[in-house]
């Protein structure tokens, strides 16, 4: 890879990779508790964290044009959906 690829990939992000890797893993913790049915605080605050977290990176995106925070958002968004869906029915 050369230089030019490098900045290539570098212009798809808007944050700071080890930003990514901390915003990934607390949204998984997050999606773990979300999707727990016994305990009603943990799934309302996962549910939350990844609403807001979606949110966020789909503004970082949108703003900044970046491919990986509109699909990392959506992610997110998509999960807290899905764990809400999960846990209701």
């Amino acid at each position: 890879m050369q230089l030019d690829d490098f900045l290539t990939i570098g212009a798809l992000t808007a944050l700071k990779p080890m930003s990514y890797v901390m915003r990934i893993g607390v949204a998984l913790v997050a999606f773990g508790a979300a999707m727990n049915v016994e305990k009603v605080i943990a799934r309302v605050i996962g549910l939350v964290w990844l609403i807001i977290t979606g949110a966020m990176l789909l503004l970082t995106g949108i703003t900044h044009g970046t491919a990986v925070d509109i699909i990392l958002g959506l992610a997110a968004l998509g999960a807290a959906a899905y764990s809400w869906w999960h846990t209701r029915y």
